[in-house]
């Protein structure tokens, strides 16, 4: 009980210090003005239209799980020394409304001005799917939000964001391009794309594309017997060549998958983060093409 108490009472006393104190908006290191994400790949994107204008950082690290974070009293600092806050959005960052609570920062939530895909199932069912930037075609439209919320808030630096995000808007272009061109080589009814997380709805609903998962969201990934037992049957059904899973979670049930049915493990996406710097998807564009990559090669492979 005592120790509660004191715990209690330092947590109290370090908040109070927090939300009083008048902490620069720039950083000492590099006289810039700080913008704050709440997840990698969103730390890239803001990063690109930035340009050298702010400082940019996010508040999780590579290779770490978003939807259940739990914030430090160090992100609290970071937080307070902000001027922006980009969030996904959607539900992504579970913890995002507490953190912010605490924080003299304005918000900006990319899912206020995106059309959202419905989850329809377990614990999830009825809220949007959070993984819109998944699908380059809602990559774009993450590039025009961030654009505008920079020029409202640098408005003298508005035509180096404009430049930017038309330089970044070209690169995914391309990609979607060179996607489109290789799935219609692909069958319609041969476009299954297996995962561990139902993270792919928007890249599915945008290329035609047929979403089979584990589980819908990670925070909620309990796998039954059931679910497992119905995604064994569709993949030996539709004899689809190979499944997947992502880069932040356990691939072994997946594995299970693959092997119980015939299907080959095509590999692991990045979902909701990037790679380390040595990885093979270290920025937002390398991880569009890493990803279509392995859909490529898994679309590809032949049936056991």
């Amino acid at each position: 009980m005592k120790k509660n108490f004191i715990l209690f009472l330092v947590t109290f006393l370090f908040l109070t210090i927090i939300s009083s104190c008048k902490f620069s908006n720039v950083s000492k290191s590099t006289n810039k003005k700080v913008l704050l994400t709440s997840f990698t790949i969103l730390e890239d994107i803001v990063r690109n239209i930035a340009g050298e204008a702010f400082l940019v950082e996010s508040i999780t690290k590579p290779g770490m799980e978003v939807h259940g974070y739990k914030t430090t009293p160090s992100d609290l600092i970071r937080g307070s020394k902000a001027v922006l806050f980009f969030e996904n959005g959607f539900g992504l960052e579970l913890w995002s409304d507490k953190f912010t609570s605490n924080l003299d920062v304005k918000r900006i939530s990319i899912s206020d001005n995106l059309k959202p895909i419905y989850i329809d199932e377990d614990a999830y069912e009825g809220k949007p799917n959070p993984h819109a930037w998944i699908s380059p075609k809602r990559g774009k439209i993450y590039i025009d939000i961030i654009v505008n919320a920079l020029k409202d808030l640098d408005p003298e630096n508005s035509s180096i964001f404009e430049k930017n995000g038309t330089i970044y808007k070209t690169k995914i272009n391309k990609i979607d391009e060179d996607f489109k061109r290789f799935l219609n080589t692909i069958e319609k009814s041969k476009r299954y794309l297996v995962s561990c997380e139902g993270a792919f709805s928007y890249l599915a609903n945008d290329y035609g594309l047929k979403e089979a998962y584990l589980w819908p969201v990670n925070a909620e990934s309990q796998i039954t017997p059931k679910r497992m037992a119905n995604l064994i049957n569709l993949i030996k059904e539709n004899e689809i060549p190979s499944v997947f899973c992502e880069s932040t979670v356990s691939a072994e049930a997946q594995l299970t998958v693959a092997r119980e049915s015939g299907a080959k493990f095509g590999g692991n996406f990045y979902v909701d983060s990037l790679s380390s710097k040595n990885g093979p998807a270290p920025n937002y564009i390398d991880l569009l093409n890493y990803n279509l990559q392995l859909i490529k090669k898994g679309f590809s492979l032949k049936i056991k």
